[in-house]
């Protein structure tokens, strides 16, 4: 075999390249490692900030439901005149909406929220929280005031809430809503208002209201004495001979006694037969989305502490309550039950006070009788209102009197819906 000798001069060019091999190898570790890092530093650094958003959103939330829950009326106040009460006008009026000491020039509802607390007199922070908030309160129609500074009796029709939540690490999350109160405003024509039958020489109401000096009716407001409307209110000649001969049988009635009402001063829901029947339906959607739809009903709707929206698709048989009750079908109200608010008996058109017994109606009532629905094979005929019912009959004392405030709480039951809730 032949050996031969390696020429160790020719490969003296070699020398070091392990090391560069293994420092390029060590360079390309480092910078992946240097990546991992990073990345997990990143990651831990969005997920502390996701978190403090998530606090920071929370926060927005609940300040608009606290904004919601002392709209509603839900809340007492402080740092103002007792008896103030919260309503849309006071919600966004400074002086009102802000307790005594708050110099803010916004409507923040400082007098309902408890700002202040844990040290932070822009903020409110619930009690074991990590956020905090604070709301504005306007009104969109009016955001300058210059309506509600023209017209003392001016009161917004919406409410726009905007809140600011505030989370760990400077997080902050902005939300609005628009509050709106659900649609039914009307001024009363009468203490009890009987919308006559479309062709009144013909169809003329039952009315008896007694013939006892035990039962007493007047339209004078018994929340301000003020002297305005008539007890009983009607549409046609007719029925005001009708009325005008039942004031004479016993019961008391205060002066104004009867009224015709013209049809253009009634509510639009009661100005024709198709607009009432609008108006139910629009009612039983309401009271539906509020839980408060009853096939038939017997018992307590409401009551003064918590008056309520009841709405009655059949007969109802009422033992007293407050709040607005509207029934589809007929009102039997025995034994003369206390009740404060509005009462609308439409469709069924038909009410029935029997028995003895105290019980005072303090309010408004309105009656009015006609089909909401019939054969397709009447499609082509008018269904107009028919002449409405009133009985009363049994001993025992009754009350039936006008009252504005009561009326106003009928309204508010309806409560206020939330029509719209945005981030910004």
């Amino acid at each position: 075999m032949e050996c031969r000798k390696v020429n160790v001069e020719n490969r003296r060019g070699e020398k070091g390249a392990a090391l560069v091999t293994s420092i390029l190898i060590s360079t390309l570790l480092l910078a992946v490692a240097g990546t991992v890092i990073l990345t997990s530093g990143m990651s831990a650094t969005t997920s502390i900030d996701a978190t403090a958003e998530l606090q920071a959103y929370y926060g927005a939330e609940s300040g608009l439901e606290a904004a919601l829950n002392a709209i509603r009326g839900h809340v007492a106040p402080t740092g103002l005149p007792s008896g103030t009460k919260i309503g849309f006008r006071t919600a966004v009026d400074p002086n009102k909406s802000n307790r005594n000491s708050d110099h803010s020039t916004q409507a923040r509802l400082s007098a309902w929220l408890d700002y202040g607390n844990g040290g932070n007199g822009d903020r409110v922070t619930p009690a074991g929280a990590n956020f905090s908030y604070s709301v504005v309160v306007s009104d969109p129609d009016d955001p300058n005031g210059t309506k509600r500074a023209a017209d003392a009796t001016y009161v917004p029709n919406r409410l726009q809430v905007q809140s600011a939540g505030y989370g760990p690490r400077g997080s902050i999350k902005r939300m609005e809503m628009i509050v709106q109160k659900n649609s039914f405003d009307f001024e009363p024509n009468a203490m009890l208002m009987m919308r006559g039958s479309e062709d009144g020489s013909v169809a003329q109401m039952t009315f008896d209201i007694g013939d006892s000096a035990a039962k007493f009716y007047t339209g004078h407001d018994n929340a301000t004495g003020a002297v305005g409307l008539p007890a009983f209110g009607v549409t046609n000649g007719t029925d005001l001979s009708v009325a005008n001969a039942a004031i004479t049988k016993g019961s008391t009635v205060e002066d104004v006694e009867t009224a015709q009402v013209a049809l253009g001063s009634l509510p639009s829901w009661l100005q024709d037969a198709n607009s009432a029947r609008t108006f139910l339906n629009d009612m039983q959607a309401v009271a539906r989305s509020m839980g408060r739809y009853y096939p038939t009903f017997s018992g307590m709707a409401g009551s003064e502490a918590d008056p309520k929206f009841t709405f009655v698709n059949g007969n109802c048989t009422l033992d007293g309550g407050a709040g607005l009750l509207i029934v589809g079908g007929d009102l039997i109200m025995n034994g003369n039950p206390d009740f404060k608010g509005v009462v609308l008996v439409l469709g069924g058109g038909s009410i029935n006070r029997n028995g003895g017994g105290n019980g005072n109606i303090y309010g408004t009532i309105y009656v009015a009788k006609f089909a909401r629905s019939w054969p397709a094979s009447e499609n082509a005929q008018p269904h107009g209102f028919q002449a409405p019912i009133f009985n009363t009959s049994g001993g025992g004392t009754a009350d039936l009197r006008y009252d504005s405030e009561w009326v106003q709480k009928a309204k508010d039951a309806l409560g206020t819906i939330v029509r719209d809730v945005r981030e910004y």
